[in-house]
């Protein structure tokens, strides 16, 4: 029963330990974690903040100068000396219409020294201000005293919010009248949220007598933030500064928590409207050009989020902390036992390795023997290219052992003159004589080493490649067969040296064999012609060799490619277009073949560019 009771107690204390460590946990993740959005959310609202004060400052600044400038028009004085002359308040009314269309004023007027207005931008719109009296309007009144005045007011034609500039017109140095021009808050507002407001602020511009003039929320605007005094009204109801536009105060309470920052300047505000209640991150700035206080409140909807994944954050790491620790306790009860089962666990991994070794060896004696067999396979390639190389030139030595008789028959000639001219004493004959077999000997040679290059085994070396030059030497060991069967080639080359990558004696075996295929697929034809065309397109070597012969079968085009499948009767192994289109994607390219529309087949290697 005793130890009962202690289990109890000793229980109950761990519990109240876990819950404690619990609410610490999860206090110091909100301060830290919270202080930190906070301080965040302060950066961007700060940053944000001054952007729009610029962008306010930037507004005004486009217009100050524009009341000054346009008073020294003459047009203006003459409006104010004869104001019953209608052609000159036509040409008044015209100008200033012109000007705010050049600067974007939302109004530009004039106003004669009693507070009349005489001519105005919207002369013709139905809310003109032509014939309406401003006397009481403070910009008035201070641009008389022979200044530049600014002043902020909802319109009383329009009920339009607008800042204004006034500048004396002086003729003659006196006053006679004062140009005015409105700049449409609206506007600002529309055009601040569209270019460069995020939608995660809000701003309120609030004016010297606390009421919110500014404001890209509707509701927000001519209301204030804290209440106004009875002497503040009575000047509002004297200035009409807000027309009839009825001034309440917003709905606002400071809600600010300890994990808000003190030193920033900052508070943390309910505010609520018709929409509901919302909380929000208030930052505020004085705006000196217009003495206006600006202020940015940022929506705490996501910080609030944050703060409820802190929550679920620090209790699953606390929980996680806890659950590690009984874990760890319960793996120290275990230690025993697993090393028993780790010594049992050793003695079938040795008796595994064993295995394993054995199985190693087999493995390695297997890959001896499939290196062995796939050298075997490289040598027997390499011979059957070299064999079909032979073959080729077998097919060939009816048209070669023509090139070589005619030489050789000359040189028997020549030899034969030589000894009858050498009898007869006459040297000059004999020398010239020799001359000519000297030039007939270098032509065997020539003939015979561009079959002796030809017929060399690779070394398998992959070099870059001049396509011309392989053209060229291919061209060179078919001409013979191709003079035979009285073949004309016709060859379009870049004007500019194209290379690719591979190996060379085999590249030039592919044209060779292409070529000789050509030729003989001409063998029916009457006028028996091979073009050959080189060209680079996207970084591609594209070469084409067409005959004008009857083309390739539809049932056979899709077999031209294949081991050991030809049309030629008691001629050849079928091997060589198979042998020639490994070795062309051996280079990384492609042979395909076609049939033109006109008659012939196309071959076409396609190779990438070497540069």
């Amino acid at each position: 029963m005793a130890h009962q009771e202690k289990s109890k107690r000793r229980n109950y204390l761990v519990f109240t330990l876990v819950m404690a460590g619990l609410l610490l946990t999860i206090e110091l993740t909100q301060m830290i974690g919270m202080s930190k959005a906070y301080q965040k959310m302060y950066q961007q609202s700060n940053q944000q903040l001054s952007n729009l004060v610029r962008y306010i400052d930037n507004i005004l600044a486009r217009f100050d100068r524009v009341p000054t400038v346009l008073s020294k028009q003459p047009v203006l004085a003459q409006a104010l000396l004869f104001p019953q002359d209608q052609t000159k308040l036509a040409k008044l009314n015209h100008l200033l219409a012109d000007v705010r269309t050049m600067t974007q004023a939302s109004d530009i007027y004039l106003i004669d020294k009693n507070g009349i207005t005489i001519g105005a931008s919207n002369w013709q719109s139905p809310t003109s201000f032509i014939g309406m009296n401003f006397v009481f309007r403070p910009y008035f009144q201070n641009a008389l005293k022979g200044k530049l005045s600014d002043y902020y007011a909802v319109g009383l034609s329009n009920g339009k919010r607008g800042f204004y500039y006034a500048y004396p017109v002086i003729i003659d140095n006196n006053i006679e009248g004062v140009i005015a021009l409105k700049i449409s808050i609206a506007d600002i507002e529309e055009q601040y949220k569209k270019t460069v407001l995020n939608n995660s602020f809000n701003f309120l511009i609030v004016a010297p007598d606390d009421v919110v003039f500014i404001s890209d929320r509707p509701d927000w605007r001519l209301k204030t933030i804290g209440d106004l005094s009875q002497v503040q009204q009575q000047n509002l109801m004297s200035e009409k500064r807000y027309a009839e536009q009825e001034i309440s105060a917003l709905n606002i309470i400071d809600i600010s928590n300890r994990y808000l920052p003190q030193n920033l300047g900052n508070k943390l505000l309910e505010v609520a409207s018709n929409k509901g209640t919302e909380q929000v991150f208030a930052l505020s700035k004085l705006m000196t050009t217009a003495n206006w206080q600006v202020h940015l409140w940022s929506s705490v909807a996501p910080i609030k989020k944050q703060q409820n994944l802190l929550v679920i954050q620090s209790v699953s790491g606390y929980l996680l902390m806890v659950f590690l620790f009984l874990f760890a306790n319960e793996r120290v009860k275990n230690a025993r036992r697993l090393k028993q089962s780790q010594q049992l666990l050793e003695n079938k991994v040795k008796e595994r390795t064993a295995d394993l070794s054995a199985t190693n060896t087999k493995l390695h004696e297997e890959i001896a023997q499939r290196q062995q067999a796939q050298t075997q396979v490289n040598k027997m390639r390499d011979e059957l290219i070299q064999s079909e190389k032979l073959a080729l030139i077998g097919s060939m030595s009816a048209s070669i052992n023509h090139e070589i008789n005619q030489p050789l028959t000359a040189l028997r000639s020549y030899s034969e003159n030589a000894l009858a001219y050498q009898e007869r004493s006459m040297a000059d004959k004999v020398k010239n004589n020799l001359t000519l077999i000297i030039g007939l000997v270098d032509r065997l040679s020539d003939i015979v080493s561009q079959f002796n290059s030809f017929s060399k085994k690779s070394k398998g070396a992959a070099t870059t490649v001049d396509v011309e030059m392989s053209l060229v030497a291919a061209m060179s060991i078919v001409k013979h067969q191709a003079k035979a069967a009285k073949v004309e080639f016709t060859s379009k080359t870049c004007l500019d040296p194209v290379h690719v990558y591979g190996d060379a004696i085999r590249f030039e075996q592919v044209l060779v064999n292409l070529l000789s295929n050509a030729i003989q697929a001409l063998s029916e034809q009457e006028e028996k012609k091979i073009m050959i065309s080189v060209a680079e397109v996207k970084q591609r070597v594209i070469i084409e060799i067409r005959d004008n012969g009857p083309g390739i079968l539809v049932d056979n085009i899709d077999r031209v490619f294949e081991a050991f499948f030809t049309t030629k009767d008691n001629f050849g192994l079928g091997l060589g277009l198979s042998i020639s289109h490994r070795i062309i994607e051996s280079m990384q390219g492609k042979l395909n073949v076609s049939n033109h529309p006109d008659g012939g087949a196309i071959f076409t290697i396609s190779l990438p560019v070497n540069r």
